[in-house]
């Protein structure tokens, strides 16, 4: 479903010059969450667009269902969502008219529309919420919107960068509750965190990354569980 091979990107910083964000990564990625962890500046972010096509690659290339992401960037676009730290959506606008506008520029009929507008309103538990404007929902509550407005398209991959940063513990837990519902459909999901008990809850596989590589790749137990598990990807991406 994913691939990566030999993946490059660099940033130049006038401090520091050439910084490697993404170091010749290698990767096959099929369905099921993958959460993808590292310290700040370990080129996670950097590495989730260049799977979104938003970034394009130095070198190396990154496939998507087969597609490559650049020669072929609109037909991966329409097989992906991304949820993003920095994803606003327009105060002024309810629930419902958001998900119809931002549904409107995938390729769905009226009806296709509606199915799925009606299929992520249950998913997410959002009828509450759907004719009230944007600007007074809280933010577990926008989050929640956002997954829907993400979904709506089916995509075959769902980018998920730090969902639950900002969030209190029940915003939180509605937000990892929606991931494992979205995670019944035959689509991979990658689920970038720094919460331990997040990658526990969610994760069939575990992605580390340090200085721009992976440094450790597999099923989260085999690492260990709690405090075990905190401990040896603090290990990993410390050393």
């Amino acid at each position: 479903m994913l691939s990566l091979s030999a993946v490059a990107k660099s940033f130049y910083d006038p401090r520091r010059g050439e910084v490697r964000a993404v170091d010749d990564i290698d990767l096959e990625l099929s369905a099921g969450v993958v959460a993808l962890v590292g310290a700040n500046g370990a080129g996670k972010s950097t590495l989730l667009r260049l799977i979104a096509t938003l970034l394009v690659p130095d070198r190396g290339t990154v496939r998507v269902a087969g597609l490559d992401s650049v020669s072929q960037a609109a037909a991966v676009r329409s097989r992906l969502g991304y949820l993003s730290t920095t994803t606003r959506l327009y105060p002024r606008l309810t629930g419902r008219e958001l998900l119809r506008y931002t549904g409107g520029f995938h390729p769905l009929s009226p009806t296709e529309l509606a199915t799925a507008i009606s299929r992520e309103v249950d998913r997410f538990a959002l009828h509450d919420i759907l004719d009230q404007t944007i600007a007074g929902l809280s933010t577990g509550q926008l989050q929640r919107l956002n997954l829907a407005r993400v979904l709506l398209p089916s995509p075959q991959v769902l980018i998920l960068d730090e969902p639950t940063t900002g969030l209190d513990l029940v915003a939180a837990r509605q937000v990892v509750e929606a991931v494992l519902a979205a995670r019944a459909d035959d689509r991979l999901i990658i689920f970038c965190t720094h919460l331990m008990p997040e990658v526990e809850r969610v994760a069939d596989r575990l992605v580390v990354l340090r200085q721009g590589r992976i440094a450790w790749d597999g099923a989260p137990a085999t690492l260990g569980s709690g405090a075990a598990l905190a401990d040896a990807v603090l290990n990993l991406v410390a050393s």
